[in-house]
């Protein structure tokens, strides 16, 4: 199980300007809507990451994939909208749905 100083120190990883991690997958850890959060700020401005499977284990609730949706495009203004995520390509979430490809649908949560 990973903790929150875990999620911490991976979306800072994430975040990283040496980050090549192409693929991340989170399996049966227990993490929801705060981790998620975290998570999600990771991917602002990462230039690597292109896919994000989210298994088994992972709650994710409205507020978990608003943050997911800002990081990928956050037009609160110009600069936020250049700093947002533009490398992933999938995102997928057994349970939720069963995969989402960025390229051809458009993804906006709310709340």
């Amino acid at each position: 199980s990973i903790t929150s100083t875990g999620l911490s120190y991976l979306s800072n990883a994430t975040r990283s300007d040496s980050c090549r991690v192409e693929t991340l997958w989170l399996q049966g850890i227990p993490i929801e809507d705060d981790g998620m959060e975290v998570l999600a700020q990771g991917l602002v401005g990462n230039q690597s990451l292109r896919s994000l499977y989210l298994d088994d284990g992972i709650t994710v609730a409205s507020a978990g994939w608003v943050a997911f949706s800002t990081a990928l495009c956050d037009t609160s203004s110009v600069n936020n909208t250049y700093l947002s995520n533009h490398t992933i390509q999938e995102l997928w979430h057994c349970g939720a749905f069963d995969f989402i490809d960025i390229d051809e649908d458009i993804v906006q949560y709310s709340v």
